[in-house]
């Protein structure tokens, strides 16, 4: 992802759209955005986000983040 990659909030009712910063906690997956060329129309990359990550989450992965901060190998 770069600056200019196109950020899509498709959680609500309506899409919202970001440049260059996701919002904190957001599920972000990538997409693909049509867009017309002369030489036709064409998918360009985009992120979509999906969603908000609940703390219960966070609970979940912050062993995850401990092993990685002491390098221990699982």
């Amino acid at each position: 992802m770069t600056q200019s990659t196109k950020i899509i909030d498709v959680s609500g009712d309506e899409p919202k759209h970001y440049k260059g910063r996701i919002p904190a906690r957001s599920v972000v997956i990538p997409g693909s955005l049509q867009k017309e060329f002369p030489a036709g129309s064409f998918g360009v990359s985009c992120a979509l986000i999906i969603g908000t990550r609940k703390a219960s989450t966070d609970k979940k992965t912050s062993l995850n983040d401990v092993l990685r901060d002491f390098q221990v190998p699982v």
